[in-house]
This record gives C-alpha cells, sequence and structure tokens, in this order.
C-alpha cells in the first residue's frame, strides 16, 4: 500500500512536471520563474573625490544609515526598547520618538516608516546616524539578552563627508542625502561627480552568478584653492569681522593672470557636513557662494574701471587738470564728493587718490559720453556672467541708455559705483584686465579634472581685451601713486602695489540707508610681476564706515602673509612710503 501510495504521487508529479512545461499555462510559469532567479538593482558609482591643489582631501565619501521600523514586527516592549535606546544614543527626546513608534501606521497604509528627529525651527529631518552608532545597534540585534529591538532596520546610504569641517565651505558646496550636489563645486559639477547610474540583473541562483559591470565612476576633482592659503584667509576675515562688527564679509584671492581662485573666504561660515540651518532663511534661495551670487553696489572700486575705459579712449591724460568745485550736476541730479568738500585743482591721478565722486561724474558724462562709458562697461563684462565654475552665479545689473529705466544722471551715479550691482568676483575679473596688460581672464576653481578616462587640465580663458597694455599700465601706475596717499593701512613694506578703497550706501526700498555702508578694497602685486589679486568686502560695518579704515588693513594682513606662502621676495627698489597728508 505505501509502495502504491508513492507511486501514485511519483506520478501526479510527472504529470504536473509536463503539465508546466508543455501545458497551456507553462509561458506564465515560466516567467515567474525567471522573475525569482534574478533581481533588478539601480547601481550607483561613488561620488568622485574633491582636493586642493596641493592634493589635500576636502570632499570624500562615507557610509550613514537611516533608521526604518518594520511596523508588523513591532511589539510593545520593542517600542519601548526601541525608544528609550535611541534616546540615550542620539540625545533625542524620548517622547517624540515613543510617538513615532506608537503611531498606528498600518491604518495608514504604510508599514514601513523611516524615522525623523525635530529641528529647532519645527521642521522635522530623516533620523541618520554613524558607522559606530549603527555597530552598537547591530550588537543589540544579534544579542538576546540586550533590549528588544525587534523592528528596527538600519538602511546604509552614502553619505557625503568634507573632513576640513567649514574650510570653503562656501566655496563646495553641499550634497544631500539623496546624492545630489547643490550649489558651489558639487552643483556645478554634480553630473561629473556623480558618474553615471547603471541597472543590472542580480541572479539569485549561485551557479548563474556571474560578474557584474561596474557603473562608469564619477571623476575626482583638483582645485585651484590652496588649503593653506584659504584658512589664513578665512583666519583673517573671521578676525576683521570681530575687529570691524561687520555683519558679513568676503576675501577673495585669484591669480590676475590666470584666473585660479586661491582663497575664496566667506563670514558667516558653512559646514557642509551640516548644511540644514543655510535653508532655512525663507522663500528665498541662500546665497551660499556669495562671491559668485551677492551682487552689491560696489562704490568706489568702480572708478578704477571708468578711470581706465577714459583713458583707454584717450577722453582723458594722468596729468590733466580738473578744478574740483565740489558738486556737479548731471541730468538733473547734484553730485557731491564723499567728505562735501571741494578739492580745488587735481590731477586725475588725484582725483584717484582722493576718490572724488565729482570728478569721475564729470569725466564719464563730459569727456567720456553715456555711449562710449557703457560700451566699457560692457566690454569689463559688466552686467554679465563671468561663466566661473561655482552654482547660482548672477550677472549684477547694469543700466545702459537702452533701458527704458535709465535716466541721465545714471551716467554720474554709475562713474562711482552707484546705482550698478556686480559680485565680487565679477570686479575682480574686470579688474584683471589693469593687471594683466588689459586682458580679461575668466575666474575658475577646478585646476585638474582626474577621470576614468584620463587626466584634463583646463586652460586659462581669456574673456576679452576691453583695454589696451598701455592704458593698463597706465592705469596701473596712477593707482600705485594714489594708493600712497589714499590710505596707508594698504601698503605691504617692500612691496609696489597698487588697488582702490571702496565705500558704498546701501540701498533699501525707499532709498540708500543714511547709516549702513559695504566697505571694500580690490588691489594687486607686485606692480611689476602681478600675482595675486585679493578683493576684501566688508557688510554693515559699526567701527567706521569706510573702506579705507574698514577693508584696507583687512588687505595689508592678507598680502604680508600671502608673499609668503607664495615665495614672492620683496621688490628691489620699493617705492618710497609718502606720508598721510
Amino acid at each position: 500500500m505505501v509502495l502504491g501510495a508513492m507511486g501514485l504521487v511519483a506520478a501526479a508529479l510527472l504529470i504536473q512536471l509536463i503539465r508546466v512545461q508543455f501545458g497551456p499555462y507553462a509561458p506564465v510559469f515560466a516567467a515567474r520563474g525567471e522573475a525569482s532567479l534574478e533581481r533588478i538593482e539601480r547601481v550607483i558609482p561613488d561620488r568622485g573625490l574633491i582636493y586642493d591643489r596641493q592634493g589635500r582631501l576636502l570632499a570624500t565619501n562615507a557610509v550613514m544609515y537611516h533608521v526604518e521600523i518594520e511596523v508588523r514586527q513591532l511589539t510593545e516592549r520593542s517600542r519601548q526598547d526601541i525608544a528609550a535606546v535611541l534616546s540615550k544614543l542620539l540625545v533625542l527626546p524620548l517622547e517624540d520618538l515613543h510617538s513615532q513608534l506608537t503611531t498606528d501606521w498600518a491604518s495608514l497604509g504604510q508599514f514601513r516608516v523611516r524615522l525623523t528627529r525635530l529641528e529647532e525651527n519645527g521642521v522635522r529631518l530623516p533620523l541618520t546616524i554613524d558607522q559606530t552608532v549603527a555597530e552598537v545597534l547591530n550588537g543589540f540585534l544579534a544579542d538576546p539578552t540586550a533590549p528588544d529591538l525587534s523592528g528596527l532596520s538600519l538602511v546604509a546610504a552614502p553619505r557625503r563627508v568634507y573632513p576640513a569641517g567649514t574650510l570653503a565651505g562656501h566655496v563646495l558646496g553641499f550634497v544631500n542625502q539623496e546624492g545630489k550636489g547643490f550649489f558651489g563645486i558639487e552643483g556645478f559639477y554634480d553630473e561629473w561627480l556623480s558618474g553615471k547610474p547603471i541597472t543590472v540583473e542580480r541572479p539569485l541562483i549561485p551557479p548563474m552568478a556571474r560578474l557584474q559591470p561596474d557603473p562608469p565612476a564619477g571623476v575626482n576633482l583638483v582645485l585651484t584653492i590652496d588649503a593653506e592659503i584659504q584658512q589664513m584667509v578665512e583666519t583673517i576675515l573671521a578676525e576683521g569681522i570681530e575687529f570691524s562688527g561687520a555683519e558679513s564679509g568676503q576675501i577673495v584671492v585669484m591669480d590676475p593672470r590666470s584666473g585660479e581662485i586661491l582663497a575664496m573666504a566667506a563670514w558667516p561660515t558653512l559646514d557642509p557636513n551640516n548644511y540644514e540651518p543655510w535653508l532655512e532663511v525663507g522663500d528665498e534661495e541662500p546665497v551660499i557662494s556669495p562671491a559668485a551670487s551677492g551682487q552689491y553696489e560696489p562704490g568706489s572700486t568702480f572708478k578704477l574701471l571708468t578711470m581706465a575705459g577714459a583713458l583707454d579712449s584717450g577722453a582723458v591724460e594722468p596729468d590733466q587738470i580738473f578744478i574740483d568745485t565740489g558738486e556737479i550736476e548731471v541730468g538733473g541730479h547734484p553730485i557731491t564728493n564723499w567728505d562735501g568738500n571741494a578739492w580745488g585743482p587735481q590731477t586725475m591721478t588725484g582725483c584717484m587718490r582722493h576718490s572724488l565722486n565729482v570728478c569721475l561724474a564729470y569725466v564719464a558724462s563730459e569727456e567720456l559720453g553715456a555711449a562710449d562709458f557703457y560700451d566699457y562697461l560692457v566690454d569689463f563684462g559688466i552686467g554679465q556672467l563671468t561663466g566661473i565654475d561655482l552654482a547660482g552665479e548672477v550677472p549684477g545689473q547694469l543700466r545702459t541708455p537702452r533701458h527704458a529705466q535709465w535716466t541721465e544722471s545714471d551716467l554720474g551715479t554709475n562713474s562711482f559705483g552707484q546705482g550698478v550691482s556686480i559680485t565680487p568676483i565679477q570686479l575682480l575679473a574686470a579688474a584683471s584686465a589693469l593687471a594683466n596688460d588689459g586682458a580679461m581672464v575668466q575666474p575658475h576653481l577646478v585646476r585638474q579634472v582626474a577621470g576614468p578616462q584620463g587626466n584634463y587640465w583646463p586652460k586659462t580663458t581669456i574673456l576679452g581685451q576691453p583695454i589696451s597694455p598701455e592704458t593698463a599700465r597706465t592705469i596701473t601706475a596712477m593707482l600705485t601713486q594714489s594708493l600712497e596717499g589714499e590710505t596707508q593701512y594698504a601698503r605691504v613694506e617692500g612691496y609696489e602695489l597698487a588697488g582702490k578703497t571702496g565705500t558704498a550706501q546701501v540701498p533699501t526700498d525707499v532709498g540708500y540707508d543714511p547709516n549702513q555702508t559695504i566697505a571694500s578694497f580690490v588691489g594687486w602685486g607686485p606692480v611689476s610681476d602681478p600675482q595675486f589679486m585679493v578683493l576684501v568686502r566688508m557688510d554693515k560695518p559699526t567701527i567706521s564706515p569706510w573702506g579705507s579704515v574698514v577693508a584696507a588693513p583687512i588687505f595689508q594682513d592678507v598680502v604680508e602673509r600671502l608673499v609668503v606662502f607664495l615665495g614672492i621676495p620683496p621688490d628691489t627698489a620699493p617705492v618710497q612710503q609718502a606720508a598721510l597728508p
């Protein structure tokens, strides 16, 4: 009887095998079999690394873990134990965790839930842990005598890590929890850094296993930034903020010959490892890289471009005399000097040395003319993107006679940097023409791209030649002389430098703020062979409104240390330092 029963079972199995192989439902069974043999997966490559110009690591990758709950595996005890363990390990409110664990997720149609944490502003963010905490929790899960963590699951996810913390944070930008790069280098080169994910079929039967193709990896980037110079500049900026009582500030150091950015510092600092606070500023997009996306009215530093255009066109000469009466009217709008005084006879060099608004308004309106003045500004790239490799760059604002809102009075105020908005990097690009024999270079932050197909070194890009080499040398010589009389705080003993201070009023919805200014300074050197340009911008200082008092000393501090970092020897015949009048 047993043998008979076994024979019947064997016959039934044989019939079923034949039916599966050749019956009407054979295609369905075959499809189900194939589906169970392999799993479709999306493979994401490791994000490319970011280094400074000396090979110091600025951005790398690590693993973080999301804390998830399998609702159907939770017990009354595990709810309490999970909340207690996470509260102690992560220093989180026990009540909030327990509330999430006791919510009736099943009735809401959710059977797997990712735990969150409550921020101070009321926003909830996914709860993530690092490798150390994950090992502790996995130890509890494996130990039957440990607290009951039934239903707890740790889901690994890639995480971007910035070993230097806040160093160059505004340059780097950040990567969110989904692996998407935003702002700065991370945002601009996101597709290059992230590589290309691929979809693969993972076989589940070992004999059918085979090697899987690797996804195209993201490229590694070597920046033009020097971490040591960046650290030095950030330290000086922090000291300058404390000294001046400014609300915020930036310092940018660039090589005017190549456009390479050696340092780009901003205050308040940004830690890309903890970027969430920067996204809580309101409805407007945050200004993560203010050197490229924080526009402002430049004030007297803009006089560099006005005078350069006038010299290049032949409208004025350095020794040409202007009688300053203390006021000039352009388009029905009266313009006075910064101190309200009349300075009498002045050469064009004297106009720059004493930063006379009346003189520069005269040069733009009476000598250069609107058409040529705005043509030169366009050639200098004002109102246009520089193309720097930072996400979020803005072009600034420049009204020309072609704009409906332009008035003749704009010609006068624009000549000394009022009524026109630029970015620090835009001013550096324009001023590079003065330091680089008339050739305006494009600022950039990537020095080398290292990818699977090899290495690539971006070349210097010339944006244009707004002025002649002779004009560039002339305006540089004028600024070298004028700097001696304009401020003593920007001088560096043994080095011949050129530069200009700036003090700009802060525009509001109802006019200019009478109590707040933006103090700035832009300069370069050594004049005989310019190897660096430095721009300092301090927003709303309280110790003094003037660029000569606030920004010039910061420029001096940066240059005194920068020449050591760059190994630039003193000039063989330094200019005699003239005493202040």
